[in-house]
Formats: C-alpha cells, sequence, structure tokens
C-alpha cells in the first residue's frame, strides 16, 4: 500500500476529528497520548504534532482503529476488512469452501445492485433482505448464515473505516472527555444519569474508574440500577447525610421506605467499618431493608468483620464488580473529536 504524508498537527487533528465524527466524545491530544500509554503510538502523535509524519496507509489505518477501541467505541480492537475477511475465510474452508465461494460470488453480483438503488432512492440505509432471501432459495440456511456473515464484513469495513461516513449513532452533539473526570459534563443524550459515550470509554480503561468525577460515580450507579428495573433517587450530591442513592422495587410507591440505601465511595483506600456503622444506622433510620457499599476500591478486612459479626444487611459492589455493571451497560458507539 501507498504511504500518506502529514503536516505538523495534522494527524492529531484528523485522528481526533474522525474518531470523533464516528462517536462523538470531545478529547485533547494529551488525552490521547495518555490512552496510548505504553506503546509506541503516543510519540508518534507528539511528533506529527510538531514536525508531521509519513506513514503507511496500513499504519494509519491501524493507529485509527487501535484508537476506537481505546476510547470504547469497540469492544475488540477491529483489525481491518482484509483480517475480517481472511477469517470468514478459513471458518468456511474444507467441504463448505465450494459453497461460501458461490455465495460470496452472489454477494459480489448482487450488491453493487442494492447499493445503486438506495442512492436512486435517495434512502439512508440499505435493506439486505433481497440478498438473503436469495441466498436462501439457493443455497438454504447454510447459505443465509454465510451471506449473513459476509454481509456484517462489509458493515463493519464501512462503519469502522476512517475514510466513510456511517456511525453507529446518532447524537445532537459531542461531549467532552473532561467530564467524566471534573463533573462538568452537559446533560447526558444517551442514558439519563451518564451519557452512555462515558459507560463505554470506561469499560475500556477501567483503570479511569478511580480517577472519575465523585458526582459522575454516583450518577453510573443510578443509572447501573435504572436499567435494571429499580425505580431509583438520585441524591443531591451535598447534604445528603451519606444516602447517594435510594431503591425501590419498581411496583412500589416511593413514598413508602426504600428497599436498598446506596452509599458511593470512589476511593482508592479501603472502606473501614466507620462507613459500615454509619451505613447501617441509616438503613435503621429510613426502615430500608438493606444497604449497599460501591467502590471503586473495596471494604477493609475490618469493615467485612463488622457486618459479619453485627449481621448487618449490607452487601459490597467492589470494582470488579463494577467492571461487571460495565459489560452490561456497554454498547458500541463512543469515540472522540479534538478540543
Amino acid at each position: 500500500m501507498g504511504g500518506i504524508s502529514f503536516g505538523a498537527q495534522v494527524l492529531p487533528d484528523i485522528l481526533s476529528e474522525v474518531a470523533g465524527y464516528k462517536a462523538g466524545l470531545t478529547l485533547s491530544v494529551e488525552q490521547m497520548c495518555d490512552l496510548f500509554s505504553g506503546s509506541e503510538y503516543p510519540d508518534l502523535i507528539k511528533r506529527g504534532e510538531e514536525f508531521g509524519v509519513r506513514l503507511r496507509s496500513e499504519e494509519y489505518e491501524d493507529l485509527f482503529y487501535s484508537l476506537l477501541h481505546r476510547i470504547g467505541h469497540t469492544e475488540e480492537k477491529y483489525d481491518g476488512p482484509i483480517v475480517d475477511s481472511v477469517r470468514l475465510l478459513h471458518k468456511y474452508k474444507g467441504n463448505d469452501a465450494e459453497l461460501f465461494s458461490r455465495v460470496t460470488k452472489l454477494f459480489l453480483e448482487k450488491w453493487p445492485k442494492i447499493f445503486e438503488a438506495a442512492l436512486k432512492t435517495g434512502a439512508e440505509k440499505f435493506d439486505p433482505t433481497p440478498l438473503l432471501v436469495e441466498a436462501k432459495k439457493r443455497y438454504g440456511n447454510t447459505g443465509v448464515e454465510m451471506m449473513y456473515e459476509r454481509i456484517l464484513v462489509m458493515i463493519r469495513a464501512s462503519t469502522y473505516s476512517p475514510h466513510s461516513a456511517p456511525q453507529f449513532d446518532e447524537w445532537h452533539s459531542t461531549i467532552p472527555l473532561d467530564g467524566l473526570f471534573d463533573g462538568n459534563a452537559p446533560e447526558p443524550e444517551h442514558g439519563k444519569y451518564i451519557d452512555q459515550r462515558y459507560i463505554n470509554f470506561l469499560s475500556n480503561n477501567p483503570e479511569k474508574l478511580g480517577l472519575m468525577h465523585w458526582r459522575k460515580f454516583e450518577e453510573l450507579t443510578t443509572e447501573f440500577f435504572l436499567r435494571e428495573g429499580y425505580q431509583v433517587e438520585l441524591g443531591p450530591g451535598s447534604n445528603d447525610d451519606g444516602i447517594d442513592v435510594r431503591l425501590w422495587d419498581k411496583n412500589e410507591k416511593i413514598s413508602n421506605p426504600p428497599l436498598c440505601i446506596v452509599q458511593c465511595k470512589r476511593t482508592k483506600n479501603k472502606v473501614e467499618k466507620v462507613v459500615v456503622k454509619g451505613l447501617f444506622s441509616d438503613i435503621v433510620f429510613n426502615q430500608a431493608k438493606r444497604g449497599l457499599i460501591v467502590t471503586t476500591s473495596e471494604l477493609s478486612p475490618g469493615a467485612r468483620t463488622t457486618i459479619t459479626s453485627r449481621g448487618y444487611p449490607i452487601e459490597e459492589i467492589n470494582n470488579s464488580g463494577i467492571m461487571q455493571w460495565l459489560k452490561k451497560l456497554r454498547t458500541t458507539g463512543t469515540g472522540i473529536v479534538r478540543l
């Protein structure tokens, strides 16, 4: 493949702006370099910022795909359409090779016509149904499966490519990555309490959990329980008497005592037993059935002993538990544009 030359500041601008169009999260050059910490990319980006660089086209695409993964846009790093196609070819080698070849030939024959028809009618989306119907007619259920996977390869290539227009999600504006850490984020556009783009970012960057703003951590906790089907009430953030979130069953009146009261501790230190004792007092006062401590760290041995020995109805969600939350909450669709 050929090479691409980037003048001073051009490469960082292109990376962040194109990735931002794909997803919608604003990011500085310094933040971009931080995401690539431990790789050769920070030096490359800094050099491109000051002097300009020349990259082979495949190197630029790999850098771009790596960025999409680092920001949470993809759960796993996309390796490009060639590797994607080769994987599919290997999957259907042997006895299935001839049938897969026929399905591929059908795809190459019909897809351009579907593309042209969509352009003529002004359709915003392509309808692959005719391909799947034809594959079913000619080659049965196996042919449909092969055609479906072949279409997915094409869609991934188009959607992830830095040179193409498709986006994963539609949004009205971008949001700053800084808002996750300083708390000055706009109202969520994808989500009720915290924007989905922050969730996806954290799912691929769990080391940032302890650095997020304490209020965003409370909002993440509230968002999780909302999506789990509970009625939720997020506290004011100050003068809340240590109660960050209240939970009720979906059919319960929120005028009744809460099912659970939650205290959020975004901290690097272990949560001590004084927090446990305080939460138990709140449980009794609010007539709640149980309490929950959600922390980016974990309870200290003394705190756990206090819960066990005194029979407190208190449970713990620690860092590993929050990671399981993020896996349930994440969807494809975060990205970055430069500040």
